[in-house]
């Protein structure tokens, strides 16, 4: 993961690449993104909770959203309200051509912050597929 997770840092340098985050087939537009790899809590991989697999490092994504809209969907989406994450995708636009990459960053929602123009959300990433 750690080589597609760069490719897609060089392209967003490169490219000026933009972002949309997908929640529930509702689509955001991503003001602000940044990743960075962590280390976390534990000293070997292992499954928490029996919930969820944990790393040593893992990878995040911290984005900020400014359409409020999206907050209706987030109860759903982090582990506490319900017993399972939802995935969250994470699709960058090329701002030249507005096409598609074709990958997709599957993440998780861990925390959110809001004030009454925008949203920080905080998730892990889980998975990148190329389509």
């Amino acid at each position: 993961m750690t080589n597609e997770i760069e490719t897609i840092l060089k392209m967003q340098k490169d490219e000026n690449l933009v972002f949309k985050l997908i929640i529930d087939r509702n689509e955001f537009q991503i003001k602000n993104l940044e990743i960075k790899n962590e280390s976390t809590h534990v000293t070997e991989p292992t499954k928490r909770g029996g919930v969820y697999f944990s790393d040593i490092t893992v990878y995040k994504i911290n984005v900020v959203i400014n359409d409020l809209k999206i907050t209706k969907y987030l109860t759903k989406a982090m582990l506490g309200p319900s017993t399972e994450f939802q995935d969250i995708i994470i699709q960058p636009i090329n701002k030249k051509n507005k096409k598609n990459e074709h990958v997709k960053i599957i993440t998780h929602l861990t925390s959110s912050i809001q004030n009454s123009n925008k949203i920080i959300l905080n998730l892990t990433i889980q998975n990148i597929i190329k389509n």
